[in-house]
């Protein structure tokens, strides 16, 4: 498992079109980098003046992630933001301002650290199959309930 943060100044007379522009995504364009991200978020923080926080944790290749996030058309559109005066909108040159602006994340709290998101998806979509059954099987008595459980949980 790997992680990202970006930190980059945003200039302070584009803070405001930035605020819109984030909340104008109705679906996240970081769902476009599954099935590895686990979590992804851009968030502006005031720091010594606006700042563009991006954070992900993702399964595989950092180089691979970044291409692919450097790739988004919604993330040069909002990159473009903040200071620099390079053409984001090519990949090449917003891959290289993101490394540029790179930190080293001093601290990472994963829920499931050693699990990929594929895992993580299925361990979910196991917990709401028992969840739906445990509805369901509400009204059986201990034989019924053990015979559903293994009918419908036993391979």
């Amino acid at each position: 498992m790997s992680d990202l943060v970006i930190v980059a100044p945003v200039v302070p007379t584009r803070e405001t079109a930035l605020r819109s522009r984030l909340r104008s995504l109705h679906e996240s364009p970081l769902a476009r980098l599954a099935p590895a991200t686990h979590f992804a978020r851009w968030v502006i923080v005031p720091l010594d003046g606006p700042r563009l926080l991006f954070s992900s944790r993702f399964d595989g290749d950092a180089g691979r992630y970044l291409d692919a996030l450097a790739r988004l058309e919604e993330a040069a559109d909002i990159w473009s933001h903040c200071e620099g005066d390079d053409d984001l909108h090519e990949p090449a040159k917003l891959r290289a301002f993101l490394l540029r602006h790179e930190l080293e994340s001093p601290y990472v709290v994963s829920a499931w650290p050693k699990a990929s998101v594929e895992e993580v998806n299925q361990a979910l979509d196991s917990r709401a199959e028992l969840l739906r059954f445990a509805l369901d099987a509400r009204a059986l008595d201990p034989v019924g309930l053990a015979h559903a459980f293994r009918e419908r949980f036993v391979r």
